[in-house]
């Protein structure tokens, strides 16, 4: 793993998480113990200039706060599990469409697929290039990203050690 491109990743997801769902949070340096937390679990993935994937895990207990304050809904409203995990979905694809720019510059150009929500039937990332985590008011998120082939090339001031963008 490469820790500035895991520095940059817990960077974005902070700063997307407060000013798109008003949740803040603070980065953690250690995986925190998640025993007994139901987690959600969502990837978007990506092609452009190189390839990838994001994947963010949040507790199962913050997706609503997620969902209101991102949908503007009322206090104390219920909105379905659906629509919580189309909150959710939004957040990768904007986490996503924050953090490409910051790796790779302005000028390239991506695509994103539709997010997706992850099963048990999901392809395992053995070996993600970044992961961060941070710390919210009812749990932890952990955050993931997947490249595909050499993408240093396309990130500037992110100094690969030993390969591409591993540590």
């Amino acid at each position: 793993m490469n820790p500035m491109l895991s520095r940059k990743l817990v960077e974005v997801t902070a700063d997307t998480l407060e000013k798109l769902a008003f949740i803040f949070t603070f980065p953690s340096e250690d995986a925190p113990a998640v025993e007994g937390q139901d987690q959600e679990v969502v990837r978007v993935d990506f092609s452009g200039p190189f390839g990838g994937g994001l994947e963010l895990s949040l507790p199962s207990s913050a997706r609503g706060e997620l969902a209101v304050n991102m949908l503007g809904a009322e206090d104390g409203e219920e909105l379905s599990p659906e629509q919580q995990r189309d909150a959710l979905k939004e957040l990768i694809n904007v986490v996503c469409g924050n953090l490409l720019p910051v790796l790779a510059g302005h000028t390239e150009e991506f695509n994103l697929r539709p997010p997706y929500m992850v099963s048990d039937e999901s392809a395992v990332w053995d070996d993600p290039a970044a992961v961060g985590y941070l710390m919210l008011e009812n749990g932890a998120c952990r955050v993931r990203m997947r490249l595909d082939g050499s993408p240093d090339q396309f990130l500037p001031g992110l100094e690969p050690t030993g390969g591409p963008l591993s540590s």
